[in-house]
């Protein structure tokens, strides 16, 4: 039995939009953003603010893409969820599934590489940060490839 994919919920804002009331896309990178981050604060229990502020490393987007299969709307409630795909040294890849009300609006890949604040070097991931997502991605049956 697998666990469900750590979920995050964000409502469509007029601030998201377009003047036809539309999300405009790049918008989507900036909730993807956002998912990510929770995902590590709430589904891996690794504060996002803390490793930046405290630990002094982040883990800035090498590549994302995104395909949308139906627009999303001011109003709308996406929920996006988090499926981890793969674990390297120093990177790890992250599919995201977003639906609004049961319907499929986007689904989008986003390789991202940990580095040192100090230096913005990649290093290796942490073995506290490694073994979270290792349970994370045992436990979550992730799609091999985001489908629309």
């Amino acid at each position: 039995m697998t666990a469900a994919p750590f979920s995050y919920r964000t409502t469509v804002r007029f601030s998201h939009t377009d003047p036809s009331a539309t999300v405009y896309f790049p918008r989507f990178f900036e909730f993807v953003q956002a998912a990510a981050e929770d995902w590590f604060t709430i589904g891996l229990g690794i504060p996002f603010a803390g490793m930046i502020r405290e630990r002094g490393m982040g883990q800035p987007t090498a590549h994302l893409e995104c395909d949308f299969a139906a627009p999303s709307f001011l109003g709308d409630v996406l929920e996006i969820s988090v499926y981890l795909v793969n674990i390297g040294r120093t990177s790890f890849e992250l599919n995201f599934v977003g639906e609004a009300g049961g319907e499929p609006r986007f689904t989008a890949r986003s390789v991202q590489v940990m580095v040192s604040l100090k230096d913005g070097r990649p290093i290796p991931l942490p073995d506290d940060i490694r073994a979270a997502m290792e349970a994370y991605r045992d436990t979550v049956d992730a799609p091999a490839q985001p489908q629309p």
